[in-house]
């Protein structure tokens, strides 16, 4: 069976403890040594090694690891708080730390989150990072991606200021040197994170690495310099013939180690080998995208496991074997080199035991190979490569399908992964091996090499084998052990050879927004128990035939202002009527949308305009009718020959002051717009204040009238405030006034009085003023202050107090002399020269 790769325990030297074992023993001691694929061939279980970590972890015994190449992790979470303050809302951001290795990466250049891949908008960075595109509402974003490489040197300001707090507080201190990580800053918002907060992976290019194939000090090309890695990246850092290297030598940062070997001097690495190798892994080929390099790796390497585990990971990425001779390490990857010796059958010493394997035994024969490796463009979940299938050998063995199963965890690329399956299949069924003794110039043979051997005896003509094996026997004689190859092996065909495969959607599908079916809004009139229009509303209709809707949004906005909104939970009702904070003959715009129970996306309807009835609600009514009834009121006192005596005035007062209280007390929330201030308490207690302007001008005609009211009760204590300003001109006619009434009640008992300034004058010459008043009339003491009664109305007649009136004329005087006159029935007096 073919040998893949030789490390660990199974580095053969020459001279070491093999020398004097048969060649049986030889072959037996050669056929241990099997990396990741030969192990699969042979049967062995293979463990996960490296696999994508896809989930955040969090915890202080998180291992220590190192991003290669082009590669994902979802990192470790070292620090969580919320914050800020939005739109009332506390804690409205939320702040994630999250480490995505221990050792500085060159960039960041995805970002997944909750399984779909994100696009980043750089050019609206904030301090809070740069924003994500799928997670801009409205015009306002609610997610930021900040990175730092590794490299920084101070804090991340947001996280010390900002998102730091007493019970959470973030020390300046904590700068993560050497270590890159990410701040996910989200803001809380409904529907974009219904499943609670997002989960995320990051793909980075990750460590800088030291190619000695780069280095002109030492036999490369380039300024690399081993001890100094400013020099250092380039694209070496996604070939594994590299990493490898650097790997041997120990990777360190800022002169501490972290991984790898320790203490190797690069005179064990020799040179010449690792350039080769280096620029075989660099070579180009066809792949799936245009020409690509032969063999790359990229995965993040947990510093835990095995130094071995490591490498064995990374020879089987590229068909590699490590050997180690004499303290030096050499390195062979892919398809078999020229050869450095041949011989024929005359060199093989006849007199020594030989031992030869013509084909396997059926528990390692196979013949076929399948394999899983990290798909990118499905989010970095595991995929499985197509079947690689011989339907011809499974004929020769007997109609079996034997297949071998490998995980090329460090491979994300399916180009090279499909390479390797087929070489390394190909490989497999050459069982061709040989044990037998050379003699001494062949002593220059390592493990590794590639002999050319033409034999007669065997039917081989310049046929070409690897030295598995090498044991310098007492006499200087060798015994090898050699498998054969074919560079045919490794020839590669992209347009035969590559067999295109699905990404299917694995990741999750964010489906297209539901917008809300059928909806529509419409004018709507309240009616009371007598079939009274008494208020304004607006009728929301929409599609109920719903299942995954728990309820209907909507939002009512005038002038750009939403000025209601709510939610209807009776989603099959597919109707609804809306009235609050609206009022009558005006024109609003109305949008909804479904909330669903699921964390899938919806989206509004568009703003639909609609009228309101040209009525105002019930609390504008009462007071409206109240007003006018006390506008007639007002009359009655200015028209005293026509609407009867001031006390019977008083007692529709009373009436009217009474209703307004109640109304008061029962007002809705809606009449604030009505009133300029209302105060209701638990208990019945109620203030307000009312005004009412009104401005009329019509041909000939022009009237301005301000009413305006204070009312104060508790229980059946009220007390009220009446003022009145009018002013009108019609024709040739014109009036002003001035009203005012106050009354004061508890219980059974109450108090009232009244005044009104009145002037008139029309267009023949007349005019007349008048100052009516109820109650007692007062005169103010000009030393004290005190008040002194003139004299008392009511229905008897007019009694003068304290003798005040002097002269009293019943009719006018001439000569321009002032009069006063008293009328009888109303206690009305009328002033004039």
């Amino acid at each position: 069976m073919a040998v893949f790769t030789a490390i660990g325990s199974a580095i053969f030297g020459a001279g070491t403890f093999l020398a004097g074992l048969t060649a049986a023993g030889l072959q037996l001691a050669a056929g241990i040594a099997l990396n990741a694929i030969a192990k699969a061939i042979s049967g062995e279980p293979q463990q996960q090694a490296f696999s994508v970590q896809g989930k955040i972890q969090g915890g202080d015994d998180v291992p220590r690891s190192i991003n290669l190449g082009w590669n994902t992790t979802a990192g470790s979470l070292v620090y969580q708080n919320e914050w800020g303050e939005v739109d009332q809302t506390p804690n409205a951001y939320s702040t994630r730390v999250i480490a995505i290795g221990d050792y500085p990466v060159q960039s960041l250049v995805g970002v997944d989150v909750n399984g779909s891949p994100v696009t980043l908008l750089p050019g609206d960075a904030t301090s809070l990072g740069i924003p994500v595109a799928e997670y801009r509402k409205n015009g306002r974003d609610y997610l930021w991606i900040k990175f730092h490489d590794g490299t920084q040197t101070t804090a991340d300001p947001v996280l010390t200021t900002k998102a730091s707090s007493s019970d959470r507080p973030y020390s300046s201190r904590r700068v993560g040197k050497g270590i890159p990580y990410i701040v996910a800053t989200s803001l809380g918002e409904q529907e974009l994170f219904k499943g609670g907060f997002p989960q995320y992976k990051f793909t980075t290019y990750g460590a800088k690495l030291y190619d000695i194939s780069k280095d002109s000090s030492v036999g490369g090309s380039g300024s690399h310099r081993w001890d100094d890695p400013a020099t250092w990246g380039g694209d070496g850092d996604y070939l594994p013939a590299v990493q490898l290297y650097n790997l041997l030598r120990g990777i360190r940062w800022s002169g501490q180690w972290l991984y790898g070997l320790q203490d190797v001097p690069a005179a064990r690495l020799p040179v010449a080998n690792w350039i080769e190798q280096i620029n075989k892994c660099r070579a180009g080929i066809a792949g799936p995208s245009g020409t690509e390099p032969t063999y790359r790796t990229g995965g993040e390497l947990q510093v835990g496991a095995l130094i071995n585990t490591a490498v064995e990971a990374l020879l089987t990425s590229c068909q590699g074997r490590l050997v180690e001779i004499g303290g030096a390490y050499k390195l062979y990857v892919g398809e078999p080199g020229s050869p450095v010796a041949q011989f024929d059958d005359g060199h093989i010493l006849s007199t020594e035991e030989q031992s030869f394997t013509p084909f396997f035994g059926l528990a390692d024969t196979i013949n076929g190979v399948s394999a899983t490796y990290p798909n990118p463009t499905e989010s970095w979940n595991s995929k499985v490569a197509p079947p690689l299938l011989r339907p011809d050998l499974e004929v020769k063995d007997g109609n079996r399908r034997l297949m071998a199963s490998v995980s090329l965890d460090l491979v994300p690329y399916s180009g090279q992964v499909q390479r390797l399956m087929k070489s390394a299949l190909l490989e497999a069924l050459r069982a061709r091996r040989h044990t037998f003794v050379l003699p001494p110039e062949f002593q220059v043979l390592e493990p590794g090499d590639i002999v050319e051997w033409t034999s007669e005896r065997n039917g081989y003509l310049t046929k070409l084998f690897r030295v598995d094996g090498v044991a310098d026997r007492a006499n200087l004689d060798v015994m090898v052990d050699i498998t054969e190859v074919d560079p045919s092996d490794y020839d590669w065909d992209q347009e035969t050879d590559y067999r295109p495969q699905v990404d299917g959607p694995v990741i999750r599908v964010t489906p297209a927004p539901q917008p809300i079916i059928d909806w529509g809004v419409s004018p709507y009139t309240f009616y009371d128990e007598e079939a009274k229009a008494r208020k304004p509303g607006i009728q929301i209709v929409w599609d109920g035939d719903q299942i995954d809707v728990r309820a209907v949004i909507y939002e009512v906005r005038l002038g750009g202002d939403v000025v209601s909104s709510g939610e209807i939970r009776d989603v099959a009702a597919g109707w609804a009527v809306i009235s609050a904070g609206l009022i009558g003959n005006t024109t609003y715009e109305v949008r909804g949308r479904y909330d669903p129970y699921s964390a899938r996306p919806v989206e509004w309807s568009s703003w639909l305009s609609v009228t309101t009835p040209d009525i105002p609600d019930v609390t504008d009514i009462q007071v409206s009718q109240l007003g006018d009834d006390l506008q007639n009121t007002v009359g009655i006192i200015r028209d005293p020959a026509i609407y009867g005596s001031i006390p019977q005035q008083l007692a529709e007062l009373q009436a009217l002051a009474d209703s307004l209280a109640e109304t008061v007390m029962n007002i809705s929330a809606t009449a604030k717009q009505r009133l300029d201030l209302l105060s209701v308490s638990r208990d019945g207690s109620a203030a307000a204040i009312i005004r009412n302007e009104t401005a009329i001008v019509e041909e000939g005609r022009a009237r301005a009238e301000a009413i305006e009211e204070v009312l104060a009760s508790v229980g059946d204590v009220i007390a009220d405030g009446y003022l009145k300003f009018e002013a009108e001109v019609n024709g040739t006619d014109s009036t002003a006034a001035i009203t005012a009434k106050v009354k004061a009640t508890s219980g059974s008992t109450f108090s009232q009085a009244a005044w009104i300034l009145r002037a008139e004058a029309d267009g023949l010459g007349g005019s007349d003023a008048y100052f009516g008043s109820l109650g007692k009339f007062y005169v103010f003491d000009s030393v004290d202050g005190n008040p002194i009664p003139v004299f008392s109305a009511s229905a008897d007649g007019v009694t003068f107090e304290n003798g005040y009136f002097r002269t009293l004329r019943s009719t006018a005087t001439s000569g321009g002399n002032p009069f006063i006159v008293l009328d009888g029935d109303t206690g009305f007096f009328s002033f004039g020269v």
